[in-house]
């Protein structure tokens, strides 16, 4: 067989020899390895199946030796926590593609293997390490949520979870009746009910579009009644209006009354709210069940972008400023009475 020699820039025979290998970066190892060389110019010839084989066998030799970490050990890391090797690449801060070498054979320094294997071993360590790349903006909110979400999980029970979410909702929801709530203290329960009862009435509901929703009921119900339904406090935000520090990401996590889905498609990442179908809408009065049965009516058919788009043509979020909360002094002139 022939291989191209740079030295005699042409097509030869070669031939191969054992070398002695004692270490690998520091570590004794003491095996051997293949080289080709070139039997005009004795050159020392790079052949792909040779150094393949070489390196098999030193890897495999080093690992054992220097106790270094195994694909199958990186991988089933990602698995644990359900995340990509792009995410926990950005979590480490290592280089674009090194856990896709890594998981394909490549071998970690010791320091880096070290490093990966304490983080495997201490699931604290590993959630202070999110927390210091979510930090640090090198991952997104939804990275940083399902890691520290499954590690809650692991640590304490289903109602204290559940609990721990409705004191941080209740906390940052409750106030006193004022014109940016629409006039009506918070009622938790209330707002669960009613999610549930939207995601009953509408297919694929997303997170984003569930702000919308809940937006129009209270700014119609204000409009109409004086007050709004649900005692939620939202603001302006590029896409439109959400509920204020968006508590909709607390409010997603609840699961009682429906649950949160979040599957990957073309566009990126959505997350979808589905009814548990056990509702309960006694608190409401016949006319508020009416102006939610309007707005369900006016969005089901429209899609996310669109949902959005009408948000926009209202004076609400138009005359507020990006982030400020809005006053539902706007919801007296509305433009989606033109469509119901």
């Amino acid at each position: 067989m022939k291989v191209y020699c740079p030295y005699c820039r042409k097509e030869v025979d070669y031939k191969v020899e054992k070398r002695d290998l004692k270490e690998f970066r520091g570590i004794e190892i003491n095996t051997y390895e293949n080289v080709a060389m070139c039997k005009d110019c004795h050159h020392d010839l790079y052949v792909d199946e040779i150094e393949r084989k070489n390196n098999e066998r030193i890897y495999e030799l080093y690992r054992e030796k220097a106790n270094i970490i195994k694909a199958q050990d990186i991988i089933n890391l990602r698995e644990k926590y359900g995340i990509s090797q792009r995410e926990l690449t950005a979590i480490l801060g290592f280089g674009k593609m090194t856990i896709n070498r890594y998981e394909r054979g490549g071998v970690p320094t010791k320091s880096q293997s070290d490093y990966i294997k304490l983080l495997i071993d201490d699931d604290n360590k590993f959630v202070e390490k999110v927390k210091e790349a979510y930090k640090n903006g090198n991952i997104n909110d939804k990275t940083y949520e399902k890691i520290v979400s499954k590690k809650l999980k692991k640590d304490i029970g289903r109602d204290d979870i559940q609990n721990m979410y409705r004191k941080v909702i209740n906390d940052s929801l409750q106030s006193k009746a004022n014109i940016f709530n629409g006039y009506k203290e918070f009622d938790l329960e209330l707002v669960e009910n009613i999610i549930s009862y939207i995601s009953s009435k509408v297919n694929n509901l997303t997170i984003t579009s569930l702000n919308k929703y809940l937006w129009f009921i209270d700014i119609l119900s204000f409009n109409q009644r004086g007050i709004s339904i649900t005692g939620l406090t939202y603001q302006k935000q590029q896409y439109g209006p959400t509920i204020i520090d968006q508590r909709y990401k607390e409010l997603s996590l609840l699961d009682d009354k429906y649950v949160r889905n979040d599957y990957e498609d073309e566009s990126g990442t959505k997350t979808i709210i589905a009814s548990n179908k056990n509702f309960d809408l006694s608190k409401l009065k016949d006319s508020e069940i009416k102006i939610i049965n309007k707005i369900i009516k006016l969005l089901k058919n429209k899609n996310v972008t669109d949902i959005s788009n009408l948000s926009h043509q209202e004076e609400g979020w138009k005359k507020t400023k990006k982030f400020d909360e809005i006053s539902f002094e706007y919801a007296m002139n509305l433009n989606i009475i033109n469509n119901i």
